[in-house]
Protein backbone atom coordinates (compact mmCIF):
# COMPACT_ATOMS: atom_id res chain seq x y z
CA UNK A 1 0.00 0.00 0.00
CA UNK A 2 1.72 3.20 -1.40
CA UNK A 3 2.28 5.92 1.49
CA UNK A 4 0.17 9.26 2.05
CA UNK A 5 3.20 10.95 0.30
CA UNK A 6 3.03 8.44 -2.92
CA UNK A 7 -0.30 8.87 -3.29
CA UNK A 8 -0.10 13.15 -3.36
CA UNK A 9 2.95 12.62 -5.69
CA UNK A 10 0.88 10.16 -7.94
CA UNK A 11 -2.11 13.00 -7.40
CA UNK A 12 0.38 15.61 -9.07
CA UNK A 13 1.78 13.53 -11.67
CA UNK A 14 -1.94 12.94 -13.10
CA UNK A 15 -2.75 16.54 -12.60
CA UNK A 16 0.28 17.47 -14.69
CA UNK A 17 -0.21 14.93 -17.30
CA UNK A 18 -3.83 16.11 -17.80
CA UNK A 19 -2.34 19.98 -18.32
CA UNK A 20 0.05 18.31 -21.11
CA UNK A 21 -3.36 17.15 -22.40
CA UNK A 22 -5.18 19.95 -22.29
CA UNK A 23 -2.40 22.51 -23.60
CA UNK A 24 -1.81 20.59 -26.67
CA UNK A 25 -5.01 22.60 -28.13
CA UNK A 26 -4.40 25.97 -26.65
CA UNK A 27 -6.95 27.89 -28.52
CA UNK A 28 -9.19 24.92 -27.57
CA UNK A 29 -12.20 25.78 -25.06
CA UNK A 30 -13.91 22.47 -23.06
CA UNK A 31 -16.72 22.01 -22.27
CA UNK A 32 -17.23 20.28 -18.54
CA UNK A 33 -18.59 16.80 -19.99
CA UNK A 34 -15.79 17.27 -22.55
CA UNK A 35 -12.94 17.72 -19.77
CA UNK A 36 -14.92 14.85 -17.73
CA UNK A 37 -14.58 12.66 -20.67
CA UNK A 38 -10.79 13.20 -20.43
CA UNK A 39 -10.24 12.60 -17.59
CA UNK A 40 -12.56 9.61 -17.45
CA UNK A 41 -10.37 8.24 -20.85
CA UNK A 42 -7.23 9.22 -18.52
CA UNK A 43 -8.20 7.01 -15.87
CA UNK A 44 -9.30 4.26 -17.61
CA UNK A 45 -6.07 4.20 -19.05
CA UNK A 46 -4.07 3.99 -16.02
CA UNK A 47 -5.72 0.79 -14.75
Amino acid sequence: MPSEKELVMYQKATIYDVIRLIKREPDRTYTADELEALLNTYAEGLE
